[in-house]
């Protein structure tokens, strides 16, 4: 399996300097992990007895809480620290990436251009973005997953990746975690004689999840989509460097131009928390178009759905208020199952769990369903 902890010629190469930065940051980023329990702590011990002295009741609404925590120093402290370490860890990411970017623009061209490619790149030059990525520029990333400074730019496609691995690694998941491996299991264990002759992959972003499909199901087409140009095209650079075969494409994951039973197997990568209801409903109506009769679609996320206090919805909303997550809550309510019913998946096969990660504590949300035979 193809993990994060692998290398490949267009990645940003790190200079001793870059490499020191990049640890730091880490650090940073788990050291603040680990003191957000002090938020809790505050709440319970000052906050809300304060509140209850005051008004004779817990506070009763996210708002209200908000209101209290917001005038807490520790809770300005830590908010303000968080918020700059993710900007510390933008800036670090760029830097890297613009004293080795004529290297990677080398590297990419020949990749894509060369007699070897396997894989290809299609982009479509009347291409209208979804208005759910205009929103926002996603969890900070420096001018969003439509950026494109030039012709032939590969930069989005290069900050995703790499400002990617900094911030699972300060949060805790392990080098060696792949979401499309940990999918990959969860399929075998569940239909262990299940083989996929086309795979989408739905929301591809640099194709870390698409080119781990290719790597295990090698006598399987894959195909991936996303929106932003120079994304793809870092990620069908990626994916030759790398020694696999993807088809890209830009399109928008509720609107495919894929003929209907296309596809044994839709997945999509953390895609859903960063679209808002309506895309996601017509993703998933889009997922189940283009599966053959019999086939799967799995889409993963992360774990923050289920029940939550008052109190843990409120320091759950920080993701929204500061780190341009305008969809977060959004999918930590969003109902799912019902909305894959809606597309038209079987009922008896609609799961929703999680799943364990490959490397690192915690797990993964997926959502599965079949298309009746």
């Amino acid at each position: 399996m193809i993990d994060r902890s692998k290398t490949h010629e267009v990645m940003a190469r790190q200079t001793h300097d870059d490499l020191a930065r990049a640890e730091f940051i880490v650090g940073l980023k788990r050291d603040l992990r680990a003191l957000s329990k002090g938020n809790a702590t505050a709440y319970a011990k000052r906050i809300e007895p304060d509140f209850k002295a005051k008004n004779g009741r817990a506070p009763g609404t996210v708002a209200e809480i908000g209101a209290e925590m917001e005038r807490q120093p520790y809770y300005r402290l830590w908010s303000a620290l968080n918020r700059t370490a993710q900007d510390m860890m933008w800036q670090a990411v760029e830097s890297t990436i613009d004293h080795d970017l004529p290297r990677m623009l080398d590297a990419a061209e020949r990749l894509t251009r060369g007699r070897n490619k396997m894989g290809s790149l299609e982009l479509d030059p009347d291409f209208t973005p979804p208005p759910d990525l205009l929103v926002a520029n996603i969890h900070c990333q420096p001018g969003g997953y439509m950026r494109e400074d030039w012709a032939g730019d590969i930069k989005a496609g290069a900050l995703y990746e790499s400002g990617g691995n900094i911030y699972s690694l300060g949060t805790g998941i392990g080098a060696k975690d792949s979401k499309a491996g940990a999918v990959i299991k969860f399929l075998a264990d569940r239909h262990p004689d299940f083989r996929p002759s086309r795979i989408l992959d739905l929301g591809c972003s640099a194709g870390g999840a698409s080119v781990g499909y290719a790597a295990h199901f090698p006598d399987a087409e894959v195909h991936a989509v996303d929106a932003g140009p120079a994304i793809l095209r870092y990620a069908h650079a990626r994916a030759e460097a790398l020694g696999v075969a993807v088809h890209f494409h830009q399109m928008d994951v509720g609107a495919l131009k894929f003929a209907e039973g296309d596809f044994d197997l839709v997945v999509s990568h953390n895609v859903m928390h960063e679209i808002s209801v309506a895309t996601l409903a017509r993703m998933l109506a889009e997922s189940h178009r283009v599966l053959r009769p019999g086939g799967i679609a799995l889409h993963q996320d992360v774990p923050i759905k289920g029940d939550r206090t008052l109190f843990e919805r409120y320091m759950f909303s920080w993701e929204t208020r500061n780190n341009n997550e305008p969809f977060w809550e959004v999918f930590a309510e969003a109902n799912v199952g019902a909305l894959m019913k809606a597309a038209g998946f079987a009922e008896g096969s609609i799961v929703e769990t999680q799943i364990p990660k490959l490397d690192g504590p915690g797990a993964w949300y997926v959502a599965m369903g079949a298309k009746s035979a």
